[in-house]
């Protein structure tokens, strides 16, 4: 097995149980999810419902990425002429993949 080159960081744990009881049920979610949006600075019933039915303005302008007109632009002459598209990324590309498979599928 690989040895990992991250050291993990833990907060503390949150020390009003109240809040975390109080949340909990208003929202009918478990206290360690709980425990662990407020550790994220979620401290409110809004911010947890937000958080957990997220609406478009979560979304970046992927036009902001360099040179994406350009990949647009080959993305969209692979699919015209039917060529097969490979897609390289790391371990959490799979918003990128969603956009492009989004991309795609509107062509």
């Amino acid at each position: 097995m690989l040895k990992s080159r991250t050291k993990w960081k833990l907060n503390a744990p949150v020390k009003n149980t109240e809040k975390v009881t109080e949340l909990s049920e208003a929202l009918k979610l478990s206290p360690l999810f709980i425990e662990l949006c407020l550790q994220r600075g979620l401290d409110s019933k809004d911010k947890i419902e937000r958080f957990l039915q997220p609406d478009q303005t979560w979304i970046y302008d992927p036009y902001l990425m360099h040179d994406m007109e350009r990949a647009v632009s080959r993305i969209t002459e692979s699919v015209e002429r039917g060529e097969q598209i490979t897609i390289y990324g790391d371990y959490d590309a799979g918003a990128i993949r969603s956009q492009v498979k989004s991309l795609c599928s509107s062509l």
